[in-house]
């Protein structure tokens, strides 16, 4: 029904845990994209792999598969953005990752350089505080 421009009346079931719901993606996203995503579908996706399009199929969502064209410096010990105290660019977005994946262990990384410096903080904070009461 994406290929026709249509919305569908109803769905195949899914193994998505959350469920699917008919929506009209032709419409939500812009037509470049949208004709993009129908000519890749029909001219490259159904040639290479016969049956892939068909009344079974679900278009779930578009994911890319490129990377951010800009990159957050970061100190690589801290994990902080240069300049910025306290902001820890992460994942993709930030240019530090190519995919799901590598933005997974990425934000790990980064969730562990929080965390300490969350700690390191609380520390100085718990000092200052018995220093003013002595």
């Amino acid at each position: 029904d994406f290929i026709a421009r249509r919305t569908s009346p109803t769905v195949p079931s899914s193994s998505y845990r959350l469920g699917v719901k008919s929506s009209p993606c032709h419409e939500l996203y812009p037509a470049p994209l949208t004709d993009a995503l129908r000519d890749a579908l029909v001219n490259h996706f159904e040639k290479s792999m016969p049956g892939f399009v068909c009344d079974e199929a679900l278009l779930h969502g578009v994911e890319t598969r490129t990377s951010s064209p800009v990159r957050i410096s970061r100190n690589g010990k801290t994990m902080e953005a240069e300049g910025v105290q306290g902001l820890f660019p992460a994942g993709e977005g930030a240019g530090f990752a190519g995919g799901i994946v590598s933005a997974a262990v990425d934000g790990l990384h980064v969730a562990e350089a929080v965390s300490s410096h969350l700690f390191l903080e609380d520390r100085e904070n718990d000092g200052a505080e018995r220093q003013e009461i002595a």
